[in-house]
């Protein structure tokens, strides 16, 4: 039996817009903390909130099943499953060695002037005066920013779609922070780290700098969950 609430109760403007994909739409329906614990849900019940179609519905959510988002039943139910700091660990640490592999490669191609990393100076300078402010969505939009122009620097469209892929899964975890307090002026920081190295010319140290960021975001992520109960 689903355990989903009335499209009614469940419905918002953002994933009623038919102006955004439907894959983002879906992504961003599924991240909510409230499905955090897991939820059942059917096609009949996506198609009612979405305002879509079985066929398009159905090869958005393959795609999502294929990157482990949802897990698709014979019966045509759909489970969003559970958070755990153990799935969280193991998405962490794949990111950890991408994310070092894209700094070193933007740092390669800042050395050999094949770019210039204004754009993401621009970016971290934002980020901060969002900080200041306080409201977690915006920075933690602005840090996917961040990081989106990192891989298009990079240069390197594979690593790029395989974090475009895992950040999918990630994005649920993002959402149940429940408060940036005290972490937000730190992401700023360690982006600053990260692109002192990469002015420098370090590898070496650009590539610490990106495993130590991701390294702070896992315990903080374990840190939210376990007070969510999620283990």
């Amino acid at each position: 039996m689903s355990n989903f609430p009335s499209p009614a109760a469940v419905a918002t403007p953002e994933w009623q817009n038919h102006d955004v994909p439907l894959m983002a739409r879906l992504t961003s329906w599924i991240s909510h903390p409230d499905r955090m614990k897991g939820a059942w849900v059917t096609e009949a019940e996506l198609s009612l909130v979405f305002g879509v179609s079985r066929t398009p519905l159905r090869e958005a959510l393959n795609q999502l099943n294929g990157i482990g988002l949802i897990r698709r039943q014979r019966s045509r139910s759909i489970e969003i499953p559970p958070l755990s700091v153990a799935d969280m660990v193991q998405l962490s640490r794949t990111r950890e060695e991408l994310e070092a592999l894209i700094t070193v490669q933007v740092t390669e191609r800042h050395i050999a002037r094949e770019i210039e990393i204004g754009s993401l100076e621009r970016i971290n300078r934002q980020m901060g005066a969002l900080a200041a402010i306080g409201d977690t969505g915006v920075v933690l939009a602005t840090g996917r920013d961040f990081h989106g122009e990192m891989r298009l620097l990079s240069g390197n469209h594979v690593a790029s779609f395989l974090l475009e892929q895992l950040m999918l899964r990630m994005e649920r975890y993002r959402q149940c922070i429940l408060s940036l307090q005290g972490r937000s002026s730190e992401i700023v920081h360690e982006h600053d780290q990260m692109l002192e190295a990469i002015r420098a010319g370090d590898t070496s140290a650009a590539a610490h700098a990106a495993r130590a960021h991701i390294v702070h975001a896992r315990a903080f992520y374990r840190d939210e969950l376990i007070k969510h109960g999620l283990l």
